[in-house]
């Protein structure tokens, strides 16, 4: 591992202006959030949560830009390896907005990051097509499947203008994102083997096992209207979070609902007894 402080660059110029042609940030109400309205220990949660939201699109844009070489080596559709190109522009987007929520909430704490290994190594012993295939369960028919609900119950509940519109916007794209895996593997039907269906299966659950692994940090529920730290739910609502009651069981649905029963429409089984074990966690 070489860690390094996670710091953001902008260019500028005519950079700027090609990344702006369709992702302005400009028109969001910056300077409605005032961290003086809310409990300074609070604040500093929310500091770390959105510093720790950027590194996570930043992830993100990397995995797309992965994806999309897997699909270029795979001969997969033009319009598919397009469409993925552009996440990766989204992706960008989404850190710039979770970095300006940040500096809105007095600054980034300091967060260490190796850029290295933020997309797991493929294994160099599948094929082009099996590679792609992995990429594309685990990006979006898994990540991108399961932020589409946690993201919009998020949405559904952050009543600041601020916070509000910038998970509007990052909710917008988040839809294609996880429908390209779909796409994909409507293309792919004809060229996936039982055999690899089934591991495509187990590819499905790593992914799901490392969500889980985030659902370990979300804590207690509330318990008439405060938390366990003691702040207001309403108060965390404002600055991007769902109670902790409320995100597990959009969490719990969503894997259901949005990741097995589709895989398994399409003749790829997530082992469900391990499933059931990862949401009763």
């Amino acid at each position: 591992m070489s860690a390094r402080p996670f710091e953001l660059e902008w260019l500028g110029g005519p950079a700027e202006r090609l990344f702006r042609r369709r992702r302005p940030a400009d028109d969001l109400p910056w300077e409605a959030l005032d961290p003086r309205e809310f409990p300074p220990d609070l604040v500093a949660r929310a500091r770390r949560a959105w510093t720790e939201g950027a590194w996570s699109e930043y992830c993100s844009a990397a995995a797309f830009a992965d994806l999309q070489k897997a699909l270029l080596e795979a001969g997969a559709p033009v319009d598919l390896i397009g469409a993925a190109g552009e996440f990766v522009a989204d992706e960008m987007h989404h850190v710039e907005l979770n970095a300006r929520v940040v500096m809105a909430l007095g600054g980034a704490p300091p967060v260490r990051v190796d850029l290295g290994a933020m997309v797991p190594r493929p294994d160099p012993a599948l094929d082009p097509l099996q590679r792609a295939s992995q990429a594309v369960v685990r990006t979006c028919c898994v990540g991108e499947a399961l932020s589409v609900p946690l993201l919009g119950g998020t949405r559904a509940v952050a009543d600041h203008p601020l916070v509000g519109a910038v998970l509007e916007r990052i909710v917008h794209d988040e839809g294609p994102h996880a429908a390209l895996g779909w796409w994909y593997l409507e293309w792919a039907q004809d060229r996936l083997d039982a055999a690899e269906r089934a591991r495509l299966g187990r590819v499905a659950l790593d992914a799901l096992r490392v969500q889980a692994a985030t659902w370990a940090r979300v804590g207690a529920p509330a318990r008439d209207d405060v938390t366990p730290e003691g702040w207001r739910v309403a108060d965390v609502h404002a600055l991007g979070w769902m109670e902790a009651g409320e995100y597990m069981q959009v969490a719990r649905r969503a894997v259901r609902e949005r990741v097995v029963a589709p895989l398994a429409r399409l003749g790829i089984d997530v082992p469900p007894g391990e499933v059931e074990r990862l949401l009763a966690a």
